[in-house]
């Protein structure tokens, strides 16, 4: 009888032993699943992967500014059992949209080009190029005009007679 209760109770604390430690046992593609899932349902932080190992989260890829980087951070640092956050997203503002200021210039270029028949332009996120021919005495004239409409740069490929 006092092998059966001894046996019994062995059993009972390796059992209770076993049951403590494996709750314990977090795996860390767990972790970096989660994490990935709340990271993928924003759209600002569609270029973020989240990698873990030990329990330490590392994002890694690029966002628009740095409040998302920062989102992005706490977020995965709220994860359950995520130890620590290695931040490595790399700040990347979005290219400027230059589709207005491109339309205003082509409204404009006709009227500044009107006096100068040898001369085209080409106007591109905001950069007026410039080419064909011209007189030396027109080519201020001409650059003033051209400035006038406020573009980004102006290159000028003129040839000047």
């Amino acid at each position: 009888m006092k092998v059966l209760r001894l046996l019994s109770v062995v059993t009972l604390i390796f059992a209770l032993g076993v049951g403590a430690t494996s709750c314990n046992q977090v795996k860390d593609a767990d972790i970096q699943n989660a994490a990935q899932e709340l990271v993928s349902a924003n759209p600002d932080l569609a270029g973020v992967t989240v990698t873990v190992q030990d329990q330490v989260a590392t994002l890694t890829g690029t966002v628009s500014d740095d409040s998302a980087k920062a989102y992005a951070e706490s977020m995965v640092a709220g994860v359950q059992n995520v130890k620590s956050v290695v931040n490595q997203l790399e700040v990347v503002p979005p290219a400027p949209d230059y589709t207005a200021l491109d339309a205003t210039i082509n409204a404009a270029l006709p009227d500044v080009l009107k006096d100068h028949q040898t001369v085209t332009a080409t106007v591109q996120d905001g950069i007026i190029t410039l080419n064909g021919e011209i007189k030396e005495k027109d080519l201020t004239v001409l650059m003033e005009k051209v400035n006038a409409l406020n573009p980004v740069q102006v290159v000028n490929n003129l040839t000047i007679k």
